[in-house]
This record gives structure tokens, sequence and C-alpha cells, in this order.
């Protein structure tokens, strides 16, 4: 599928949406599809897309050959299965918690939610979320009443297997997370599989004084091309905690756009990419300090191995009324081969005079006297460099809080280090 056809097969399928549907979600779609259709998928002229190729991936196909790796397992959470793009109701537990089907809403003339879905940290000219938007069919809406503490992890699965996941114009999916005041939740998602396009965005709005952890594991196949956005809003005294986990795919991007919008407002990233073979992993993530006193902290570390590309991406904007700003970055990435790829691009964009802002990046390979110190006592040289790296990555893991979520990563991050181990080759 060349960029052209991409693109036709996608304005195609907008304009043969189906049944007519409901005012609200009509005006909305139309704006999407007449946004999206002047300014067409992103392209490397695009600054925000300078690293990443979207045209290139979806203009070649590739078969996976890796083997099917199973969706990691949460005790005790309250699931949402989500196969090939649809949500399975019979394998997932919403009504306890009060979670309700995309479908349902988007088929609803007068719900209250058509104020919220596409109106949080609005990025009207995102080629991607508008495509989202004209096509966004499945999902969930979850909405935390004032001062109620979930009693366990909201867990999306999404699973993508087989034929179906390779649907030319591809599946789009649309998360809605609203925490009243003082409320309390921890969403999880992990994706898995081959989809052959697929868009998820995830909006999340926080009321004063509430709390959001959200952890993402994408252990995505090598044939999958997917591009994810987190948006979301961050009022006074509100804290979201996020950390993201990537193993790369064919394309894989995720973009994390949060607003900090009142005084004391917070937002934590930590996050790993691991990625090897000719795998890409984008992350882009964009703060925006709009509140007084408002905090953020970044730390991502990665490990690049064979022909892999990683992009980090990471922007803090401190607007006028943002004096008492305190915004941290930190990326470190390891490059464990010659021809792997690293792109950083710190940014700050500083319009306040009363803050404290900082940046910084590294990239290095393995220390060899390490390594060195290992073998001389008769670990063999692989379980070694493995070591190393487990070590590497070991630091930013316990940035998770819950015992429970960083026992769900560190897992991942085993997973992967027993299926590449043989690529972790030392760069001498």
């Amino acid at each position: 599928m060349s960029e052209t056809s991409a693109l036709s097969r996608l304005l195609d399928v907008m304009a043969n949406g189906g049944e007519t549907p409901v005012p609200w979600l009509g005006a909305l779609r139309e704006e999407a599809r007449t946004t999206f259709a002047e300014s067409g998928l992103p392209t490397r002229q695009v600054e925000a897309w300078r690293y990443s190729d979207l045209a290139r991936a979806l203009a070649h196909t590739t078969e996976d050959t890796s083997p099917v790796r199973p969706a990691p397992v949460l005790p005790g959470a309250h699931l949402a299965l989500f196969e090939n793009g649809i949500l399975n109701e019979a394998k997932s537990g919403l009504s306890q918690i009060g979670a309700v089907p995309l479908r349902q809403i988007l088929a609803d003339p007068v719900t209250p939610f058509a104020n919220q879905i596409g109106h949080i940290n609005p990025q009207k000219d995102h080629a991607l979320l508008n495509l989202n938007t004209a096509l966004m069919e499945d999902g969930l809406v979850l909405h935390v009443p004032a001062r109620v503490t979930l009693d366990a992890p909201l867990y999306l699965q999404f699973d993508w297997q087989g034929t179906e996941a390779r649907t030319p114009e591809g599946r789009h999916l649309r998360i809605l997370i609203l925490l009243d005041e003082g409320a309390k939740a921890t969403l999880v998602e992990a994706h898995s599989g081959n989809p052959g396009f697929s868009t998820i965005v995830t909006e999340v709005r926080l009321a004063a004084q509430s709390e959001l952890t959200h952890v993402r594991i994408e252990q995505l196949g090598s044939a999958a091309r997917q591009s994810a956005m987190t948006l979301g809003e961050v009022a006074s005294a509100a804290c979201y905690k996020g950390f993201y986990l990537s193993e790369g795919a064919r394309f894989s991007r995720h973009e994390a756009l949060l607003s900090l919008t009142e005084k004391d407002a917070q937002a934590r990233l930590d996050g790993a990419y691991l990625a090897t073979e000719s795998r890409h992993c984008d992350n882009t993530i964009v703060i925006t300090h709009a509140g007084p006193n408002t905090a953020s902290h970044q730390a991502f570390r990665g490990v690049l191995g064979g022909s892999a590309r990683g992009v980090y991406q990471g922007c803090i904007r401190v607007r006028p009324d943002a004096q008492g700003t305190d915004a941290r970055q930190m990326i470190r990435t390891l490059l464990l081969s010659r021809q792997a790829e690293i792109a950083t691009k710190p940014e700050l964009e500083i319009l306040a005079d009363d803050v404290k802002c900082s940046h910084g990046t590294t990239v290095g390979e393995l220390d060899s006297a390490a390594l060195f110190f290992l073998r001389a006592r008769g670990i063999p040289e692989a379980e070694a460099r493995a070591l190393l790296v487990e070590a590497f990555l070991g630091e930013i893991l316990e940035a998770i809080e819950s015992d429970a979520l960083r026992a769900l990563a560190a897992a991942a991050v085993q997973d992967w280090l027993k299926v590449h181990a043989s690529e972790i080759s030392h760069v001498e």
C-alpha cells in the first residue's frame, strides 16, 4: 500500500462511514475529516515527524515471523479486552466499575460526554488525531466520581492476532478517562500482536486533587504499525503518574501531550524503550506548564540493538503565568550495536522568569570494565551483558510505586531479555 493509496483508502472510508451519526458526533467527525483531508498523513517535512516515517511504514507491509507472545497477566484487575480493535464485552468486567463501551456513548444523542471527547488538550491540526476522531468506532469511557478510589486497576488488554488485524484502513480506538475532584484510579494498557495499522487515543481529564497512575506496556510484533496518543489536562493539585515501556515495532510511536492547567498540578513520566532487529520506537512528549507552581519530571532509559532506531522528543513549555515552575527531563540510552540509532531532541520553551528547568540526554555503550569484572568471575559473556542491561533498566523500574505494577513491567523486561539475549552484542 503506497502513501497515496493509503491516504485514498482512508478518505474513502471516511466518506462512506456507514450509518448517519448523532448530531454532536457528526459535527466532530466532519471537522476532523475536513482537516485531515487538507493535511493528509504526516510526512518527515513536519518537524514533529522528522525522525519517524509513517508513510514509508504504511507503504511496505512485512510478515511477522516472531513467536506470538501472550499479553501480561494482572491478577485482580478490572479487564477490558480488545480483540483486533473490538471490545469483547463477554470477556470484560466493565460493569463492576461503571465503565461504558465507547460504541454506546457514540450512539447517544444527549450523552454528557459529548463535550469531553475530542476536547481534552485539543490538537486541532494533528493529522493522526483527526484521523482517529473521524474513524473511531470502539473504545471505552470511565468516569470516576469525586473522592472515589478504584479498588483495582482498569486493565485494557489490546490483542492483535490473525489476518483480521491487517485491514488496510486500520482500526481506530478512543479511551476517555475522567476523574472528579479527589478521585484516584490506576489505568494499565497492554498491547501485543501485529495491528496492520492502528491509532489509539487516550484522553485523560484530572479534576482538582485527583490522581491517575497510567502504565503502558507495548510488546508489539515486528510487523505492527501503531501510532498512539495520550492527551491530558491536570487541574489544581492533581497528579498524573505515567510509565511507558515499549519494544518498538515496524512502526511504533507514542505521544504524551499533557497540560498542567492550574496551580500545583504535577506530572511524572518515566519509561523505557527496548528495541532490536530493524524496529522503530518513537516517544514524543510535550508537557505544558500553564498554571503557577506546577511540576513535571521525565526520566527515560533506552536499550537499542541490531539496526533498531529510537526517537525521543521531549519538550517542556512554560507559559507566562506559570511562575514557580519546576520541570526536569533526563534521557539515557545504551547502543548495543554499530547499526542501532537514537535521535533525541530535548527542548525548552520558557516564557516565565521564575522557573527551574533542566534537561539532558546521554548515549553510551555497555561498561567494558564492568563486563570484564563479571566475566572474570565466571559469568558467561551473554549472561554478563544481560545482567548489565537489566541493572541499567532496573533503576528506572523503581519509579513505579505499586509493587504489582513494578513486577508486571519487570517481567516484561525479563521476557525481552530472554528473547533477545543473542542480539545484545557488545560494541568493541
